[in-house]
């Protein structure tokens, strides 16, 4: 019986590492391949926490942690740099606002929570979340390739460049803590095989 039962735990061995990574392999080859414009595919979502209502938006292209980085004695502040656009209305109006009443008089947009998250499809990767923010400094600016643009090679970029101050900052990990769920649905799968498999030898 002991030998038998060996045998049996051998190839449920082998046979979990084969299933592991045929799965991973499957993963990888059902991937949508997508198409952006940085690197790896990253893309940045950023998630507006207002009173009134909630807005995301996908279009700004750099960020920028300043000075306050990885400071902890620091103010958390941070940068936002996209092409102008119709996927911010709300940003917008808090934007107008802060400006026409001032950064003291307390109104519906006067401070606000942001999420900062870099994600490939689905799946994010690194997210930054301030709390407490409201805006410190709006622009607009033109950039273009000098002659390239002039002559028509290239087109003028017109950009919003916002500044934040905030009182709240939290890294999050969402990779680690799949890994970690993941691990724990794995460990639980193989109790309960090995309880079924107990059960079957009595």
């Amino acid at each position: 019986m002991k030998p038998n039962l060996k045998g049996i735990v051998v190839l449920f061995i082998i046979a979990s590492i084969l299933v592991s990574a045929s799965l991973v392999t499957a993963i990888f080859a059902q991937e949508e391949k997508l198409e952006t414009d940085s690197v790896n595919d990253v893309t940045l979502r950023a998630v507006f926490h207002f009173r009134e209502a909630t807005e995301t938006v996908y279009t700004f292209k750099n960020f920028d942690t300043m000075s306050s980085g990885f400071d902890r004695t620091k103010a958390p502040t941070f940068k936002l740099e996209g092409v102008i656009g119709w996927d911010r209305p709300l940003l917008y109006k808090a934007i107008d606002t802060s400006f026409n009443l001032g950064k003291t008089v307390q109104h519906d947009y006067s401070k606000f929570d942001v999420d900062v998250i870099f994600q490939h499809g689905n799946q994010p990767f690194r997210q930054f979340s301030y709390g407490d923010c409201q805006i410190k400094n709006y622009n607009v600016y033109t950039d273009y390739d000098r002659e390239e643009t002039y002559n028509g090679r290239t087109k003028f970029v017109y950009l919003d460049r916002i500044d934040f101050d905030c009182r709240g900052f939290a890294l999050g990990n969402p990779i680690y803590e799949k890994m970690l769920q993941d691990q724990k649905a794995e460990k639980t799968s193989e109790a309960m095989k090995n309880i079924k498999l107990k059960k079957s030898e009595k």
